[in-house]
């Protein structure tokens, strides 16, 4: 009998997902499922300014994020606009990223703003309800 603990299968997945979230060039990744979720990051620093790590991982420090909520200003049926935003997309200036029909009336839904795009909590073709969160925008 082995002195070693049995691994988790948890342990073993969170394991794999960090080694491959390690061989990226991702600074977050967020997995949501059945109303858990994980998030992993990391601080996007030049390569000749990353310090030697510790031999013990220790614990992780997070990135500081600004992040800022997106709300629906009216009721309606929540569409994306094209080009397709997407999570991790670069936002350089202020842009369209969907609209809200109501009433016949295509209604948009702005990023105010350059950022990143955290995260879309909406997908096309869902109804909303006044003050629903539609997007996370990253403005650091």
């Amino acid at each position: 009998m082995s002195d070693e603990q049995p691994v988790s299968a948890i342990a073993r997945r969170v394991r794999a997902l960090a080694e491959l979230f390690a061989q990226t060039d991702l600074l977050r990744l967020r997995i949501e499922r059945e109303g858990e979720e994980i998030e992993l990051g990391r601080r996007a620093l030049h390569p000749d300014l990353v310090p030697e790590m510790p031999h013990d991982l220790g614990t992780l420090e997070a990135a500081p994020v600004r992040a800022e909520q997106i709300r629906a200003d009216l009721v309606g049926i929540f569409h994306l606009s094209r080009p397709l935003p997407s999570e991790g997309d670069l936002l350089e200036s202020d842009r369209e990223l969907a609209f809200i029909e109501a009433l016949g009336i295509r209604n948009p839904v702005r990023s105010h703003g350059p950022g990143r795009i955290l995260a879309i909590k909406r997908g096309d073709g869902d109804p909303v309800e006044y003050g629903a969160v539609l997007f996370e925008i990253d403005r650091g």
